[in-house]
């Protein structure tokens, strides 16, 4: 292997392991803002506190032995507003320019004007500029409880239908040809950016296809999501993007669905896709034996499972 393939495979290694990178660094962002942070005094004489700071080109190193944090920040100060707590503080990051300057010392911290945490990673001989991920720059898959969507066949299980009429829907509840209704997602999911999902079809009146695509954006024209045939029972996976297109009337999240021909639909949901969004904790799988698990909160589960894989050795390893 050249040199160059050799830095390429590290590249790529890298690149794969970047969330765990900039992931692994967080802890140490109070680290390099404190470096980066405001400071008054000429180099050597002491920071002052409650005044500005200006260390000029100078770097402020802290070093510490101990086992507990070289730096702890604490801000004590909470306001309460309509039962919400908000802590004040304990960092401020200054944004500034467009990107963080890749050439800087490896584990270097900073935020772009776009209000992105950037780190400088070393791999390899190379440096990389990763994101630190948050939801303003990235989502998660979140799983839930299987849910019911929506059921044709049945008058309850077609109340999420937001225009349901003698127009959209035949006598029996069945998608009519060529009509498009819209589903309501707001009881399980709150801005939420994709749903995962298995749609089927059943008792269709003559071949055709469905298509599902996020509410308030134009029927695609060249895809489906099912193909069927005149009375076939099938299904199929899917994900979808979510449209919250009508906020101002109430709607916040909703997918659209289009029959070619008519054909009852069943939509089932396994997981949505959030990003500054929220899925109702009352669907999450722990949700489903809180009894059994002494009723933990998410947090507390969260907690015992970071903790319980610190502890485990996969067989792979």
């Amino acid at each position: 292997m050249t040199e160059h393939e050799d830095k390429t495979v590290n590249r790529r290694r890298l690149l794969r392991r970047a969330g765990t990178v900039a992931a692994g660094v967080a802890g140490t962002t109070v680290v390099g803002a404190a470096v980066a942070g405001p400071a008054q005094a000429d180099p050597g004489q002491a920071v002052l506190q409650g005044a500005a700071n200006n260390a000029g080109a100078t770097t402020t190193a802290l070093t510490s032995t101990g086992a507990g944090a070289t730096l702890r920040l604490e801000n004590t100060s909470t306001t309460t507003v309509d039962g919400t707590v908000f802590a004040r503080p304990s960092l401020q990051l200054t944004p500034r320019g467009n990107v963080l300057n890749p050439a800087s010392e490896a584990g270097s911290i900073g935020m772009d004007t776009d209000g992105n945490i950037q780190v400088v990673a070393e791999f390899g001989g190379y440096k990389y500029l990763e994101y630190v991920h948050t939801t303003g720059n990235s989502n998660q898959i979140v799983p839930i409880t299987p849910q019911r969507l929506v059921d044709t066949r049945s008058a309850a299980s077609r109340a999420r239908i937001v225009n349901a009429s003698s127009t959209t829907l035949d006598s029996s509840g069945r998608l009519r040809d060529g009509q498009t209704i819209h589903i309501d997602l707001s009881d399980f999911v709150n801005f939420g950016d994709a749903l995962f999902g298995n749609l089927t079809v059943t008792t269709a009146v003559a071949g055709g296809f469905v298509q599902i695509f996020p509410f308030g954006a134009p029927r695609p024209a060249n895809f489906s999501t099912i193909n069927y045939l005149t009375n076939q029972v099938l299904s199929n996976s899917f994900m979808s993007g979510i449209g919250y297109e009508d906020v101002e009337n109430g709607l916040t999240d909703a997918i659209s669905v289009y029959a070619a021909r008519t054909t009852h639909i069943i939509i089932d949901v396994v997981a949505f896709v959030i990003g500054v969004g929220s899925v109702n904790p009352g669907i999450m799988p722990f949700s489903a034996s809180a009894t059994a698990r002494s009723a933990e909160s998410a947090e507390q589960r969260k907690a015992r499972r970071a903790a319980a894989a610190m502890k485990s050795t996969p067989s792979w390893k």
